[in-house]
């Protein structure tokens, strides 16, 4: 079939813990920020993931140019990593964020691979992106790929797919001004719909761009930081019994919208908690020019936040007691793979976790 021939609504986005060919990385830069530090307080969280991963899926790295490609590439190979099963590719980058400004990938019957584009713009103009923005494309010609352009702005951190139809997001990181104002919610859906091949929508509320920002969160409350699916129709689900907590009322509110809900088929979910750990920076973190944050703020930690590849999930952990319980949980959902807690205190301050740093590549 020639590639012209390729239209998107014959694909699908396949759920997470469907096989994956790779994962993908974009490896943290010092001139990703104005100031010293940036590249040296991530860069272990990025070893640790690329450690876990290398044994069970190619881990394909992203670096800024050739310069990072070769340090890199001494540095895998002095700490004992790969060089199997993991491949470096040079491609500008502005930031680490892979999950939102790289591609979603899908895939169709006759086992082609595509790449679908979502016009990244830097979570509704907070942070720069005009590189990030072009690196679906620059992965889809590396890899041979075509590429479906998405006529509205999204990311993959706010995309949930169980891969049989059904779709969650939250409302405040898709319909929102800042993204998509001139849309409403029936014309996002049947975007959605024709580029990912789902039917099914469950909207949770997010929270306004305000009160987001005031709990650390910079995306307007990505789904990986609310609700997640899994294989066995349960719906894992963040929580926090203190009602002093910031979030509370906001984790009220999307249990509400949670209960009763039904896959594609009207078939009901099981609604798991797993309990939200207070998390705090360590460091002031400044996102952009307008958007900072002192040190000992409030962050987004969520262990919903997690990365499932081919048989290991790499879960955050921050040093807290609700690690091993929020593991365990996890573990139950996913039998058969290793659960890996990865330590991301010093990325979460920065607004994120391991979901939001990796991008799976389905195996065709």
């Amino acid at each position: 079939m020639n590639r012209d021939d390729l239209k998107p609504e014959n694909f699908r986005a396949p759920a997470e813990w469907e096989p994956h060919e790779a994962v993908w990385l974009q490896w943290p830069s010092e001139s990703m920020r104005p100031y010293a530090g940036y590249q040296l307080k991530l860069e272990s969280t990025w070893l640790a993931m690329t450690r876990a991963m290398q044994p069970h899926v190619e881990v394909r790295i992203v670096v800024e140019d050739e310069p990072a490609r070769d340090r890199l590439d001494a540095q895998l190979r002095a700490l004992g990593i790969g060089p199997s099963n993991i491949s470096l590719h040079v491609i500008p980058l502005d930031d680490i964020w892979a999950r939102d400004n790289g591609p979603i990938f899908v895939v169709d019957d006759a086992d082609h691979v595509a790449v679908t584009r979502w016009n990244f713009n830097g979570w509704g103009g907070r942070s720069r992106f005009e590189r990030d923005a072009e690196v679906p494309n620059r992965i889809a010609e590396n890899l041979e790929l075509p590429v479906f352009n998405a006529p509205i702005i999204a990311e993959g951190g706010a995309i949930e797919i169980d891969g049989a139809g059904t779709f969650m997001a939250t409302k405040s990181s898709i319909l929102n001004p800042n993204r998509n104002p001139e849309m409403d919610q029936q014309s996002v859906e049947r975007v959605l719909g024709e580029y990912l091949g789902v039917r099914h929508f469950i909207w949770l509320s997010g929270a306004s761009p305000a009160v987001c920002e005031s709990l650390g969160d910079g995306t307007d409350w990505h789904i990986d930081i609310a609700a997640r699916f899994t294989p066995n129709r349960a719906i894992l689900y963040c929580w926090t019994d203190d009602d002093s907590d910031p979030r509370y009322p906001y984790l009220v509110q999307h249990r509400k919208e949670l209960e009763g809900v039904t896959d594609a088929n009207g078939k009901p979910f099981e609604l798991i908690p797993i309990q939200n750990p207070q998390v705090y920076s360590v460091n002031d973190i400044k996102w952009s020019a307008s958007h900072d944050m002192k040190a000992g703020s409030f962050t987004d930690a969520a262990y919903t936040n997690y990365l499932v590849t081919n048989g290991v999930v790499l879960v955050p952990v921050y040093g807290r007691a609700e690690d091993a319980r929020a593991r365990a949980i996890i573990g139950e959902h996913f039998p058969g793979r290793e659960i890996v807690g990865i330590p991301t205190l010093t990325l979460t301050e920065e607004g994120g976790a391991v979901h939001c740093v990796t991008q799976h590549q389905p195996r065709a």
